[in-house]
């Protein structure tokens, strides 16, 4: 009997752990997708204000978001880091989104639910 347990325990947390990624943005998170159209292999990482603070984005979405869609009631910066200059953010409002972010999808280097004070808009 605990080995029927423990293989489906581990099957439980198997299936949990390897759950699709959202295709669409949820309720209370702003979400990035690595493709244009809110798709992409992996699909969407998603940041949770209600937790604040910065959040570096998964690897498939670091520099290459090229599509985000934000359902919160509030603002968040999306942050770039340049190897030589300033850091610049761009200002995600509640309810915005972009279908095709073609002005930042290989800038996407973290978000904050803080604005930064040492960088330009961008």
């Amino acid at each position: 009997m605990r080995r029927f347990t423990a293989v489906v325990l581990f099957c439980v947390a198997l299936t949990l752990t390897t759950a699709p990624p959202p295709a669409a943005a949820l309720p209370g998170y702003v979400c990035f997708w690595p493709e244009v159209g809110e798709t992409g292999a992996g699909g969407a990482w998603c940041y949770d204000p209600a937790r604040g603070g910065f959040a570096e984005p998964e690897a498939r979405v670091l520099r290459h978001a090229k599509s985000f869609s934000s359902q919160v009631n509030r603002t968040v910066y999306a942050l770039h880091f340049p190897s030589g200059g300033r850091c610049l953010q761009r200002t995600i409002y509640g309810g915005d989104y972009s279908e095709d972010w073609q002005e930042w999808w290989n800038k996407f280097d973290g978000v904050d639910t803080n604005p930064h004070s040492d960088c330009e808009p961008g």
